[in-house]
């Protein structure tokens, strides 16, 4: 990782690696690591909820393909974990120069960086419903908002949602930000929507992608599109913890039951130290996910993949005058993000 000066530090305790964060390089600016926009809390579990000290996708509730979700996801040591370490994060970020959520407020205009990437590459949101899922502070969901659509937030963090309100209302921009664990989101809110929107770093915290795109095949309308852009799942399984410019496999590609355990007690936007440093995540191989979101009802329309990033990660350092990332030699060698396009069925 690195520290704040740009140094790099070791973690206190690592069980595998998280997925590329980084403060800035040394003469960068904190417009680096986009918005890792994750889950916001959850409410207080349902009575069918149960802990586990490990878990074992294998053994989760299963959840019925092109239908409602209707079981629960158990709220385990890492949800709960992430949650926490969440919540610890928004003070930070509510202030951070990186958020820049001045801008909103300064700019009725203004929708962010990623939303205005993301606005090329989507149909028309004008009169369009639509669910942002890990919406963290929601940011982006309000710029969303400002491109026509009615939107709703979703976020395990109740003080990322606390916070998503409270920015609702001192940039002028409506919007309703519910407080839920993604795979209780259909439970929690029983509605249905045109538009599902999701990415830039969301769905690495989540254990099961065939139980998340069942998720999003459920708040979609027959005929609604699902939009994505994330971070490829090829930079997550590289080692971010050299200091050459080889680029070199050392994480799982593919989706595993058990997640990798990262400790660090900084975030990635402002300042102050965190008081729930641990977090567990999970990679997914684009078939893994393009898979789930076809066994759940999906057609898929476009597919991209793009040689930048929203933030620096080891090699993948070079920032660009459009506030991309990009490698410094031999940029055809790797995506480092992609996005996809479906329409439920």
């Amino acid at each position: 990782r690195w520290a704040a000066n740009g140094s790099r530090r070791i973690p206190k305790t690592c069980t595998g690696t998280r997925p590329l964060r980084r403060r800035p390089l040394a003469g960068q600016t904190n417009r680096q690591a986009r918005k890792w926009v994750v889950s916001v809390d959850i409410t207080t579990p349902s009575p069918t909820v149960r802990k586990c000290h490990q878990r074992n996708v294998a053994s989760l509730p299963s959840l019925a393909l092109r239908g409602r979700h209707t079981q629960v996801m158990p709220l385990d040591e890492y949800l709960e974990a992430n949650r926490a370490n969440w919540d610890s994060r928004v003070e930070s970020h509510y202030g951070s120069e990186m958020y820049g959520l001045d801008r909103f407020v300064d700019d009725p205009s203004f929708v962010g960086e990623v939303v205005s990437f993301d606005a090329e590459r989507m149909p028309d949101l004008s009169g369009k419903r639509l669910i942002h899922l890990q919406c963290h502070i929601g940011a982006d969901t309000l710029g969303l908002a400002r491109l026509g659509a009615e939107v709703t937030g979703v976020d395990l963090s109740p003080k990322s949602i606390e916070a998503a309100r409270r920015f609702s209302t001192e940039c002028g921009t409506q919007g309703r930000f519910v407080v839920s664990e993604l795979y209780d989101a259909p439970q929690v809110l029983p509605e249905t929507f045109d538009v599902v929107y999701t990415g830039v770093g969301a769905i690495c915290w989540l254990p099961d992608i065939q139980g998340w795109a069942d998720v999003v095949s459920s708040f979609l309308e027959k005929g609604g599109f699902f939009y994505m852009r994330e971070c490829h799942p090829i930079v997550w399984a590289l080692d971010d913890e050299r200091d050459d410019d080889l680029l070199v496999i050392t994480h799982p590609y593919f989706e595993q039951s058990k997640p990798l355990e990262y400790s660090e007690d900084e975030t990635y936007a402002g300042d102050g130290q965190l008081s729930s440093p641990v977090t567990y995540t999970w990679n997914h191989g684009m078939a893994e996910v393009l898979q789930a979101l076809i066994n759940a009802g999906l057609r898929i329309d476009k597919i991209e993949e793009y040689d930048s990033l929203e933030w620096p990660a080891g090699p993948i350092n070079q920032l660009g005058k459009d506030g991309q990332f990009r490698l410094a030699a031999g940029r055809e060698r790797l995506p480092l993000m992609w996005s996809v396009l479906a329409t439920k069925t």
